[in-house]
């Protein structure tokens, strides 16, 4: 699996405050097709399965963060 498409898409958000307020918006059932398609749109190869291991792994260090 590549993380570069990811790490790329991740910069692109944080510089771009609307791109971020928009991504904050989605539904979650549609968050995943959303980042995809802008993904695919800017040229960054970023699977589903990348993305939801990434969420996967985001959400477990927040909830042992108030955990520890």
């Amino acid at each position: 699996m590549s993380t570069e498409g990811l790490e790329a898409l991740r910069a692109r958000v944080h510089a771009d405050a609307e791109l971020a307020r928009r991504l904050r918006r989605v539904e979650p059932e549609r968050f995943t097709d959303e980042v995809l398609e802008l993904a695919a749109a800017a040229g960054y190869d970023v699977t589903a399965a990348e993305l939801h291991e990434t969420i996967a792994r985001a959400r477990e260090a927040w909830i042992l963060r108030w955990i520890r």
